[in-house]
């Protein structure tokens, strides 16, 4: 049907209600008589007419449509007629036959429903003025109607008609004050909030007229203070939500607002304080403990989070939410026993189950119980997690000594999922298990064939490229990185990949410090490429400032490699202690990492020399 693409709330703001009170006018409602019975009145009436319009390519309005004055009368057969070509013509996408037919009618019904219908797929064909008209005659013939309000006051705007926008805002007020005082001024907010971005100071000033008009309401001035938030005009919602406050001190999404404000401009600590002093005033309030937490977590202060979140939890042990959350806070804390029985909480209130599952399994592969971390997956049901499940079920599979079973997997997985980013994502899985395996030239191989079904991925390539260094063809490396870099010339991985294999496994320094300078800059705080820097460095013979970026890299981020290139150049300044020192405790978190087993050798040997 023609209005099987218009959403009902396409106008509207959703969860209002308004939609679902019986509207006046509908008793006697053309639309409300049985559908078929009105096609078949019309091929007894207009069968010929009908059947010649249908076989034509474009449904054309008969002369007698064409003839008549715009507000001439209609009669019963006229009616069933407009609709039913409005009708197909929706059908084939001709919306400017099927507007212009549902207007005439419109205009000629006191139906509400037709103009309805009407208001929704113009504005569904874009014809925004005869959306407005058909939304003000929706008005006219049921002006108590929460729908009609809102979409003749959306479409004012859209008609940049302020007066008018405004008459109905403000009976949408008069409305809604049945429901709270809050409630009108927050739906007119909304409205106002929707427009384009050009519309912004028009938006503000309205909302601004209507605030004079109810000088002593604190939610008048919050809804205007939220407005100029969504709107990013953080001043005058600051003004806006401190007379809210000055009306009602103790108004909770008038407090929650200002915060969120300050905490936008930065003054995060000044935000978080507030928030605790009124949580200390109301201690029960959910919706204060709750806007405090998730700030908290903005601010990446986890513990505190944690806490908040296992109070609001403890007072309302069955919220899915706050265990979901908790279970969240402790895996990134790396408190998997805590996480684990959040996460069995949840399955056994049988809510979230397939997020239970995944990181159940989560938990288990950190814990390197391979075989458990199976069977949870497996388990995770249809959601955004059941892809990534599979994936890792292919992973653990290979880990726990089934190689062969867990390429088997991923390639039917591949077999399933023919999508291009799908197809990416499994062919490089595939290419690290391989690699894991020590199978590099198979890996590369795998990584090839990608290349022909997705060509110039730069992914892949960027993959196949450190392959490349694993056997040896720095060549090949540096062309597969060349590749990425002329599609994407600020890449900083491949900018520091190339830059640090030049440094490593050439002579070619200068270009090497060139590459890795480009990347630094791009990327300042990146553990590895700080160590690309200071290798090069140390290459160049400027070990001292070497050893700066060394340590700072190990700071940035832990990791063997970067442990054994300060270890190395450490050694070759003379700090021989620190270097044999920082070397055993390496070597006791990862006693069998090639990389530093070799440091250590060269160190025993001597090989290394300043």
């Amino acid at each position: 049907m023609i209005y099987s693409g218009v959403p009902e709330g396409i106008l509207t703001q959703p969860g209002t209600g308004a939609g679902r009170k019986r509207r006046k006018g509908y008793k006697n409602s053309y639309l409300c008589k049985d559908f078929k019975m009105l096609i078949r009145t019309l091929f007894i009436g207009f069968g010929l007419v009908l059947l010649a319009g249908c076989a034509g390519n474009a449904v054309r309005p008969s002369e007698q449509a064409a003839a008549r004055e715009p507000d001439a009368p209609l009669s019963r057969k006229d009616i069933y007629y407009h609709l039913i070509l409005a009708e197909i013509a929706g059908q084939r996408n001709q919306l400017e036959t099927a507007v212009d037919n549902l207007m005439l009618v419109s205009r000629n019904v006191a139906d509400p429903g037709i103009a309805e219908r009407a208001t929704r797929v113009a504005y569904y064909a874009k014809d925004y003025k005869s959306a407005f008209a058909a939304a003000q005659r929706w008005v006219e013939l049921d002006p108590d109607n929460g729908d009609a309000l809102q979409s003749a006051a959306a479409l004012a705007l859209y008609d940049d008609d302020s007066e008018q926008a405004l008459h109905y805002l403000r009976e949408i007020l008069r409305r809604e004050e049945q429901d709270g005082p809050e409630h009108g001024f927050r739906m007119v907010a909304g409205l106002l909030g929707r427009n384009h971005e050009s519309q912004d100071d028009k938006a503000l000033s309205i909302m601004q007229q209507i605030v004079t008009e109810h000088p002593d309401n604190a939610y008048a001035y919050l809804a205007l203070g939220d407005l100029a938030m969504s709107l990013e005009r953080l001043p005058e919602a600051e003004t806006a939500l401190n007379k809210a406050l000055e009306l009602d001190p103790e108004l909770q999404p008038a407090l929650v607002s200002y915060a969120r404000v300050i905490y936008q401009e930065g003054r995060v600590d000044e935000a978080l304080a507030d928030l605790r002093m009124a949580i200390k005033d109301t201690p029960d309030s959910e919706a204060l403990r709750l806007a405090y937490a998730r700030m908290l977590l903005k601010a990446k202060r986890y513990q505190q989070a944690k806490e908040q979140f296992s109070a609001l939890s403890k007072a309302a042990p069955e919220d899915s939410d706050y265990l979901y959350t908790l279970a969240l806070l402790a895996l990134d804390m790396d408190e998997t026993e805590q996480a684990e029985a959040y996460l069995r909480r949840l399955l056994d209130l049988g809510e979230r189950t397939s997020e239970a599952h995944y990181y159940l399994g989560r938990v288990a592969e950190f814990r390197k119980n391979y075989d458990a971390a199976i069977k949870q997956y497996e388990h995770v049901g249809r959601s955004e997690y059941q892809f990534d499940a599979q994936i890792r079920i292919g992973e653990l599979l290979a880990k726990n000594g089934h190689v062969e079973a867990g390429l088997s997997h991923l390639r039917s997985l591949r077999l399933q999922n023919p999508e291009s980013s799908v197809t990416v994502r499994l062919y490089l899985t595939e290419s690290t298990v391989l690699t894991n395996a020590r199978r590099y030239q198979d890996a590369i191989d795998v990584l090839s064939e990608a290349l022909q079904a997705v060509p110039g991925n730069t992914d892949l390539l960027y993959a196949r490229a450190l392959l490349y260094e694993r056997v040896d063809r720095v060549d090949l490396l540096e062309q597969d990185l060349r590749a990425v870099l002329l599609r994407e010339p600020e890449n900083a991985d491949a900018l520091n990949a190339l830059g640090y294999t030049l440094a490593d496994r050439t002579t070619r320094y200068e270009e090497a410090y060139d590459l890795i300078s480009q990347a630094l800059k791009l990327k300042p705080d990146e553990a590895a490429i700080v160590d690309s820097m200071g290798w090069i460095l140390y290459r160049l013979g400027h070990s001292e400032q070497a050893v700066e970026y060394l340590k700072r890299a190990l700071n940035l981020q832990y990791d063997n490699e970067i442990a054994g290139h300060l270890s190395e150049v450490l050694w070759v300044v003379g700090q021989h202690n620190a270097a044999r020192t920082l070397l055993d405790n390496a070597l006791k978190k990862a006693p069998d990492d090639e990389t530093l087993l070799q440091v250590k050798q060269q160190l025993e040997a001597g090989a290394v020399k300043p």
